[in-house]
């Protein structure tokens, strides 16, 4: 049954038109972190987004927008990968991590997003006057800090906060529900309820979204969110109801990953501290306390 559903919703993906969505690029939902694949390792993704629009007769009309992204781990240390926009066509991305992510330290790393010649990269058709970005959204370099809480403070909790410029950064008096108050700042928290889910709430310097993600497998997950949130706290006179930028949109996903292809490297691997990952290692550790603490209580009895 899960395959089935899998299945269809690639078939739906591939049956949409329009232009950019959540998802479209290797993130949480619209904005990055620190995580990395691991070496050799790929992951495969498509999303796609239902929203309403009006004509000029004031009808309204549902709408699609769909993308696609495909990454490739480096090393344990980076990683490139391409992605699909509608009828922007495909781009290039590619992340660097600085600092490996440990109990106590944030991880730290640097990408770039949208590497292409077109400007206007992100729009939903060349040319339109309608979903007109302020900022050229080629070339959208960043820098992001991420920080996973499960252990440090035995919270389900990761945070992720950053800057970039390009599709990052929101022009001021944007058609944008909020202001940014720096423009190209981005964060999100990102909380762990149960094994293999998320709930993820950001702001990606432009629109503000909420989602989650469930793995149907170790290697299939499947995403929904809802997108552009700000703009439903817009009045009917401050809001374009013709412009599809102007839209909340609701985000379907599915997500796969392989791999690694090859063995690992010698260098330490980056992986993504989680609240429900090492297992594990958690439970040997509980053990060991446990047995630790029977073998002390032994000793005060032979004391006494």
């Amino acid at each position: 049954m899960r395959n089935v559903f899998v299945l269809c919703l690639f078939a739906v993906i591939g049956a949409c038109f329009a232009g950019g969505v959540p998802w479209s690029h290797f993130n949480l939902i619209d904005a990055p972190s620190a995580h990395i694949l691991r070496h050799t390792e790929i992951a495969v993704a498509g999303t796609f987004a239902p929203f309403s629009i009006e004509d000029s007769s004031g009808s309204s009309s549902t709408e699609f927008a769909y993308g696609a992204y495909l990454e490739v781990g480096i090393l344990n240390r980076g990683q490139v990968g391409a992605t699909f926009i509608s009828e922007g066509g495909i781009s290039g991305t590619a992340r660097a991590l600085l600092l490996l992510e440990t109990i106590k330290v944030p991880g730290i790393a640097i990408g770039c997003e949208n590497i292409i010649g077109e400007e206007n990269y992100e729009a939903f058709s060349e040319g339109d006057s309608l979903y007109a970005y302020g900022e050229s959204q080629n070339f959208s370099a960043y820098a992001v800090i991420t920080k996973d809480f499960s252990y440090y403070l035995s919270i389900p909790v990761c945070a992720n906060l950053g800057y970039g410029i390009g599709r990052f950064t929101q022009r001021e008096g944007s058609d944008d529900g909020f202001s940014n108050p720096v423009p190209g700042l981005f964060g999100s928290i990102m909380v762990h309820p149960s094994r293999g889910s998320e709930i993820i709430v950001e702001w990606d310097g432009r629109d503000l979204n909420v989602g989650g993600e469930y793995d149907i497998t170790p290697n299939v997950s499947v995403r929904l969110a809802f997108a552009e949130l700000e703009q439903n706290f817009r009045s009917e006179d401050e809001r374009d109801a013709s412009d599809p930028g102007q839209a909340p949109k609701i985000a379907i996903g599915v997500e796969a990953t392989f791999g690694p292809i090859f063995n690992r490297t010698e260098l330490d691997p980056y992986e993504r501290l989680r609240f429900t990952e090492n297992d594990e290692a958690l439970e040997a550790i509980r053990r060991e306390r446990e047995e630790a603490r029977r073998r002390i209580e032994e000793l005060e009895r032979s004391i006494n």
